[in-house]
C-alpha cells in the first residue's frame, strides 16, 4: 500500500483518495490489521530521532512484561488529532475515537522483553497502533495475532520499515503478542491505542498539568 497518511511536525496530511480508504478498510476487515507506510514524514522523523538520542530509557515493570519506557513526547501529542481520528475511524470501522494513549519503548536483544498473549481490552481501547522508530533494521520483535478461542494464528507481522505503522483490531476474539528481539540491534517503537475516552483535550490538559507539577 502506498503512503496516504502522514504526520508532520505541525499537522496530519491525508493525500489519499476514497478508493485508498476503501482498500484499507477492506484489508482491515478481512485480516484485522493494516499497514500504514511512512506515517511519519521526514522532518518529524528527524526531530524524533534527535529527541531519542538525548533520552535515557529506564527499566519499568508492568503486569505484562518489563520494558524500557518513556511516556511523553511530541509524537504522542501529534497523534491526538481529530482529523487523524476520522481517518482511522473510516479505515477500521470503529466507533468514535476520543484520544490516543501510548508510550515509546526500547527492547534490547536477548533481554526476554517479550509480550505474552493478551487482548489489550480495558473498556475504552478500540484500535492498536505500533510505529517503528528504529534507524536500522532489527531482528525478531514480531507482532503475532491469533484467535483467542481456537488459538489459530491469523498473522505474524514484522514492522521494520522506517516510520511505518501497523493498525490492528482490539477485540475479545483476538489475542496478540510480540516476540523477543534477536541479533544485536535494539527495537525502538511507539505502541498505543486509539480509545473512546477521555476526549483528547482532557488528556492533553492532564499532561500539561503533570509537566507543570514536575517543574515545581
Amino acid at each position: 500500500m502506498k503512503s496516504m497518511l502522514q504526520i508532520t511536525r505541525s499537522r496530519m496530511v491525508f493525500s489519499g483518495s476514497d478508493a485508498d480508504i476503501d482498500l484499507a478498510r477492506a484489508d482491515f476487515e478481512r485480516q484485522d490489521w493494516v499497514r500504514l507506510p511512512a506515517i511519519l514524514d521526514r522532518g518529524l522523523w528527524n526531530m524524533i530521532q534527535r529527541q531519542l538520542a538525548t533520552i535515557t530509557f529506564e527499566e519499568k515493570t508492568t503486569s505484562i512484561y518489563p520494558e524500557l519506557n518513556v511516556s511523553d513526547g511530541a509524537l504522542l501529542l501529534l497523534l491526538n488529532n481529530a482529523q487523524l481520528f476520522k481517518v482511522i475511524e473510516e479505515i477500521t470501522g470503529s466507533r468514535q475515537i476520543g484520544c490516543f494513549r501510548g508510550r515509546i519503548y526500547r527492547i534490547a536483544p536477548g533481554a526476554n522483553h517479550h509480550l505474552e498473549w493478551h487482548t489489550d481490552l480495558n473498556g475504552t481501547r478500540l484500535v492498536g497502533l505500533t510505529i517503528n522508530l528504529n534507524t536500522e533494521p532489527y531482528q525478531g520483535g514480531v507482532l503475532s495475532i491469533r484467535e483467542a478461542k481456537t488459538r489459530r494464528m491469523r498473522c505474524e507481522l514484522s514492522n521494520t520499515g522506517f516510520g511505518d505503522a501497523i493498525l490492528f483490531r482490539i477485540d475479545e476474539r483476538l489475542e496478540h503478542q510480540v516476540s523477543d528481539v534477536e541479533g544485536t540491534v535494539p527495537k525502538t517503537a511507539l505502541a498505543g491505542w486509539f480509545e473512546s475516552e477521555p476526549h483528547y483535550r482532557t488528556l492533553l490538559a492532564e499532561g500539561v498539568a503533570r509537566s507543570l507539577r514536575k517543574a515545581v
